[in-house]
């Protein structure tokens, strides 16, 4: 029974101080966002955090907000959002989307002070020709009906 209990306090130890579920490394690498506001809506562009590891998911949201006390339409489709990700040199690595057709418009309808996320991106972070990102300063840029969105983040 007692090595039982070793065993099992050793892997809660163990699993209690993984980076993730550690508390302390939420506040050193906080989630990083910016806002804009167009008629009644905010928009907000946000990543995770702002140090990704070279072979981690890149991950970013566009949400919408209505601060109106009225409801507020909003006609989206894949189109209208655009997102790079460049080098400190400018250089584009990976970018999104690359239409050849015409996507299908979805219509969403937002109460008063109802938040929505409206497009995210997902994808692993590598080059155009799909060869991982070395280490380095990035920026990340989001254009939305002619809002443009910036965030900075570096790969470690």
């Amino acid at each position: 029974m007692r090595y039982f209990i070793f065993v099992l306090s050793i892997a809660f130890i163990i699993n209690g101080c993984k980076k993730s579920s550690n508390p302390v490394a939420s506040v050193t690498n906080p989630a990083v966002s910016v806002n804009q506001v167009s008629d009644s809506m905010q928009y907000t562009f946000a990543i995770p955090k702002a140090v990704f590891g070279i072979h981690d998911t890149l991950s970013a949201s566009l949400t919408a907000f209505n601060q109106s006390t009225e409801p507020e339409t909003l006609m989206t489709s894949i189109g209208t959002f655009q997102w790079s990700l460049k080098n400190d040199n400018g250089r584009t690595l990976m970018s999104e989307p690359e239409l050849r057709y015409n996507p299908p418009v979805r219509r969403l309808i937002f109460n008063p002070h109802q938040s929505q996320e409206i497009f995210e991106v997902y994808q692993a972070i590598t080059d155009t020709s799909g060869v991982p990102v070395i280490a380095g300063s990035y920026t990340l840029q989001g254009l939305y009906d002619s809002m443009i969105f910036t965030l900075d983040l570096s790969l470690q």
